[in-house]
């Protein structure tokens, strides 16, 4: 009788954590899940947006655009314009509610890595679950992205990893539904010195360190660092993984390709997490992390995960905008030209299997702006 409780509690414990290894599979969103269900005295500690006793967030269901009982609108770019300071402003406000992608079985959070400054967002994920494809998308924003931002002082240009110095993650997140219109329904944003000890209490974990990688890490960071394929780093050296971009050609591109590479060997690592470990992660976690979540969204998500098996999605992880979509272009500082339209049609039909963009084929994109007229319409300072 006793072993079978002692089993029991290890089945439980084990349940627990799948839902810690669907937590870090989606943005470390559902590591909440297990705190809510197994801690839930600590969550005062964490800093929510909403009233703990707010219901699980809804989400609508949408049909193909154009179908009747859709309500969705169909988006066109602007047509004639002639510098990109008004093209990027026109199509981020060109959004309404009814034009901005939703859907039932798809749940879309937004990652937010602070720098140490806590002020610019080091790193810029949409991670996205489909619960009918069976798949997690994990997204890189190039945080080098050059964008338009609406403040209290007026209209701003810059790059996007600037949003949430202007006004925090709801900045950010009016940013990314603005120019991808895709609906963001929860956002978590961590320092990202977070990592280093989560990395540390799993005990290090195993990536492919090329040579050049190592030695940028030892250079720029001060960090020793091995290389080779499978490599055990610790917290520190897996941090530095993560944050040089210097060494490569195509800089935040390769950067953003060893975040996503981290966080797919993150969640390796976590499958095989022992009980002993549990309680230093989350409370190594649940310090660094704030999410506008309420208590209700986190048991809801946490219980999905648990009974649907999220844990198991396949994980699909790429970069946006791709090299087709982006011009490297230096101005008084080097930004990325993005074609958001193009851009934001690819990552619904991605997310969704659908779009409601429509581009025509005689259009004139951003990077046509740019290149034909080198026009921002920014006066020079």
């Amino acid at each position: 009788m006793r072993k079978t409780q002692k089993k029991s509690k290890k089945t439980d414990k084990k349940n627990n954590v799948l839902t810690i290894v669907g937590g870090i599979a989606v943005g470390l969103i559902l590591v909440f899940a297990i705190i809510a269900v197994d801690l839930f005295s600590k969550m005062g500690i964490i800093s929510f947006k909403d009233d703990p006793s707010d219901e699980p967030t809804g989400f609508v269901e949408v049909t193909e655009p154009g179908e009747e009982g859709s309500g969705f609108e169909t988006l066109e770019e602007l047509r004639g314009v002639n510098n990109l300071s008004d093209y990027l402003k026109n199509w981020a406000e060109n959004s309404s509610e009814n034009s901005i992608m939703k859907n039932d079985d798809v749940i879309n959070f937004l990652l937010i890595g602070l720098d140490e400054s806590k002020s610019n967002s080091d790193a810029i994920i949409i991670a996205s679950l489909n619960k009918e494809q069976e798949k997690i998308y994990l997204h890189s924003v190039f945080r080098d992205s050059y964008t338009y931002i609406k403040t209290a002082g007026g209209d701003e240009y810059a790059k996007i990893n600037a949003c949430y110095a202007n006004g925090g993650p709801e900045k950010l997140i009016e940013m990314i539904e603005g120019n991808f219109k895709i609906d963001i329904d929860h956002y978590v944003s961590v320092n990202f010195d977070s990592f280093s000890s989560i990395v540390d209490i799993l005990g290090g974990i195993k990536l492919d360190v090329k040579a050049y990688e190592a030695n940028a890490i030892r250079s720029e960071l001060g960090i020793y660092c091995p290389s080779g394929e499978d490599v055990l780093l610790n917290g520190e050296q897996a941090l530095g993984f993560c944050r040089i971009r210097h060494c490569d050609v195509d800089a935040d591109v390769s950067r953003t390709r060893r975040q996503r590479m981290f966080i797919n060997e993150l969640i390796n690592e976590a499958k095989d997490i022992s009980i002993s470990q549990i309680s230093p992660l989350l409370n190594t976690v649940i310090k660094y992390i704030k999410t506008d979540c309420s208590v209700g969204d986190i048991l809801s998500l946490g219980t999905q995960a648990l009974t649907n098996k999220w844990y198991n999605y396949e994980i699909v992880s790429s970069a946006i905008p791709s090299e087709e979509h982006r011009m490297d272009y230096r101005g008084n500082a080097w930004v990325w030209i993005v074609d958001y339209p193009a851009t934001a049609q690819a990552l619904q039909n991605t997310i969704y299997g659908m779009t409601n963009i429509e581009l025509k084929e005689d259009r004139v994109s951003a990077i046509d702006i740019m290149k034909n007229t080198h026009d921002t319409g920014i006066a020079a300072p």
